[in-house]
């Protein structure tokens, strides 16, 4: 079947096995999600003038009996349901979210908790009432005395806890805070799976991956991780970022995010275009998180990829959000996969550790003419279990046998190392994090300092310190009998960035300068180091000397 990854399967199959699926997952929804049936025997609420503070009381116990499906995320009331995304294609799909708990919506609750009553003063008679919103309202602010759990995330899919127990059972979890919001069918996992299972495990995965073109096997290993991350990711306090990256169109960067997304949810990957402007990245990277959604997708990325909320959501396991056109914050539990794809992207800087790099390369001109005998995501529509149990029984498989040959954890990311990276070398896979070697070799961030610090030290030496107008003055020197720059590697490297920073071409400014050299204060490379002395805040000294 000719044409991209993405067009690599017929959209009428997927439909439909989307929506069996959906049907099937419907119908084991657990308790509290969608209407409620109304009760014969609630309990009657009377409100009496003067006394709201006890009908709020009596409005929290009844929810709290009747189970009402709220949650307490980060001192907010939230819900889970499913909301509107859109995928790489543009199409209109849904996905679990979590939303505020509206007015409306809490008094909708409140009815269905409890029969609402108030003395009618011609006939003195108790007469239903609709839930008065001064009692809703006053509920609302009532955090410390709310009855409902706390919410860390949303998952679609069994996952395994940290202590390597399964969790497969719809709705709340106690243990780890996590709703699954649709349960699937799957296959019994066995509580001790040995290594012949894993590895009969492993290879289900890897014939989801038989036809896609990787550059080297760590490649291969790096997108067995992405197939994996998000379903185990309730064993994570943090996960890696997953990037796909390839040198054309149509290579398959995005049908890898789909594949992983409906494995782990039931849905090809809701994402998030990518902005030329990092600060509009970032608002939709922060809209993303503030939306609870399990994985969150960055489609057809350019340039590099940085910036400190993405190293936040890739590492931190508490943020802190603002939302957009807010002054307050929301401290919420990292519970996210974060992938993200482009042709030739490159991560820089800080997101190099905190990135697993997947590369791929059809080698040919037009990557999407390629024909393909497989459908991976409509297998995996068909029998997601399947997928699904793949991956819980490496992970449980690897921890049953007591975690042998258990590698090094990478830093800030012992979960990910003991569930998916270290069972992955067990089986005789390459080790995902090979690709961040990689990676740090093309780092666009770390080649500015390599060239910024070697200029600096053949043009000014390493034994003196500047300010940044002294060395402005020294990039800008001429020979007085030609007229031709003294250092022209300095001057150089220093209009290239200044001019990134905003400053007019050609043109060298102090600030820009000093942000520049602020960006790389403390670092090494090549050997060489950039330190300052700040001693006078005023008039920051810069120098280039050996590690």
């Amino acid at each position: 079947m000719p044409g991209d990854w993405r067009d690599a399967f017929d959209p009428e199959e997927i439909e439909q096995e989307r929506r069996k699926a959906a049907e099937d997952e419907a119908s084991r929804k657990p308790n509290g999600y969608g209407p409620q049936p109304q009760s014969a025997s609630l309990s009657i609420i009377h409100v009496i003038k003067g006394e709201r503070n006890r009908a709020a009381d009596a409005g929290l116990a009844a929810m709290a009996a009747a189970k009402t499906p709220f949650y307490q995320r980060g001192g907010r009331l939230v819900r889970v349901c499913a909301v509107k995304a859109k995928n790489a294609d543009g199409e209109t799909i849904m996905v679990p979210g979590i939303v505020p708990v509206t007015p409306p919506v809490l008094s909708r609750e409140l009815a269905l908790a409890a029969q609402w009553e108030r003395l009618d003063a011609r006939s003195n008679k108790w007469t239903k009432i609709d839930p008065p919103p001064d009692v809703a309202a006053q509920i609302m602010e009532l955090v410390e005395e709310w009855p409902f759990p706390p919410l860390s995330g949303v998952i679609c899919s069994p996952t395994i806890r940290h202590d390597g127990s399964i969790l497969d059972a719809g709705g709340y979890d106690d243990r780890t805070g996590l709703v699954m919001y649709n349960g699937i069918s799957m296959p019994p996992i066995s509580p001790n799976p040995t290594f012949a299972g894993a590895q009969e495990a492993v290879n289900v995965l890897l014939e989801l991956l038989e036809e896609v073109p990787f550059v080297n096997d760590a490649s291969k290993s790096a997108a067995l991780s992405m197939l994996m991350t998000p379903v185990l990711r309730g064993a994570m306090t943090a996960a890696p970022m997953h990037l796909v990256t390839a040198p054309e169109a149509g290579t398959g960067k995005s049908y890898l995010a789909d594949i992983a997304s409906a494995i782990a949810t039931g849905e090809r990957a809701a994402v998030i275009a990518a902005s030329k402007n990092n600060d509009e990245t970032e608002k939709r990277l922060v809209g993303a998180a503030l939306a609870g959604y399990p994985i969150i997708a960055l489609d057809n990325c350019r340039d590099i990829l940085e910036g400190d909320f993405l190293c936040q959501v890739t590492e931190r396991p508490l943020l802190q959000l603002r939302a957009l056109g807010r002054s307050d914050k929301h401290r919420v539990s990292n519970s996210f996969s974060v992938f993200a794809n482009g042709n030739n992207v490159a991560v820089g800087d800080d997101m190099v550790r905190r990135t697993i790099s997947c590369a791929l390369d059809a080698n040919m001109e037009s990557p999407e003419t390629r024909e393909f005998k497989s459908n991976p995501l409509a297998a995996v529509m068909r029998d997601r279990g399947k997928y699904v149990r793949a991956a819980l029984t490496i992970a449980r498989a690897y921890t049953v046998a007591g975690r042998p040959g258990r590698l090094r954890p990478l830093a800030s990311y012992e979960g990910w190392s003991d569930f998916v990276r270290s069972p992955l070398v067990w089986l005789g896979c390459r080790d995902p994090v090979e690709m961040i070697e990689t990676s740090r070799g093309a780092d666009p961030v770390r080649q500015e300092r390599v060239t910024l610090f070697e200029a600096w030290r053949d043009d000014l030496g390493t034994d003196q310190a500047f300010l940044p107008p002294e060395i402005i003055e020294q990039a800008t020197a001429r020979y007085s009998y030609e007229g031709t720059l003294i250092r022209p590697a300095l001057n150089a490297i220093l209009v290239e960035k200044c001019q990134k920073l905003g400053a007019p071409s050609g043109q060298i400014s102090p600030e820009r300068v000093g942000r520049l050299l602020a960006r790389h204060k403390n670092t090494i490379a090549d050997g060489l180091k950039l330190t300052a002395d700040d001693s006078d805040k005023k008039r920051v000294r810069y120098r280039v000397g050996r590690a």
